[in-house]
């Protein structure tokens, strides 16, 4: 992900409303991971998670390192792709709402932060 980022620097620096909106997951959401009853606590992966959470990392570093491009991670939802084996419980159009809401933001968005589709999510 870094790589793809310095990679495009240059161009999103040229944009007049420049975004990147990092796909990351509820799964990276440590509280929710440790929190009894929650379905994310269920989930008996480590790299997923571990992968996600590194991103959010990323996307907070960057958006403080470059105030003028909105950078912002997105979770989802559950969305059923091949990944899952198609189990969502939400089509992909309804998981890439919040995607493309995020990459259309104006200059005063948003920036640094954790949003699905019903809005921001304390980290």
């Amino acid at each position: 992900m870094v790589r793809v980022i310095r990679a495009f620097l240059p161009l999103l620096e040229k944009s007049s409303v420049p975004a990147i909106v990092n796909v990351s997951s509820a799964l990276s959401l440590t509280r929710e991971l440790i929190r009894g009853g929650s379905p994310t606590n269920l989930f008996p992966g480590i790299g997923y998670p571990a992968s996600k959470a590194a991103l959010n990392v990323i996307t907070v570093q960057y958006a403080k390192a470059f105030p003028g491009i909105r950078i912002n991670a997105v979770g989802p939802g559950f969305t059923a792709t091949d990944l899952n084996g198609n189990t969502g419980t939400q089509s992909v159009r309804e998981g890439a709402e919040v995607i493309v809401r995020m990459a259309q933001i104006g200059p005063r968005g948003p920036s640094g932060g954790f949003f699905d589709r019903r809005g921001s999510i304390a980290w």
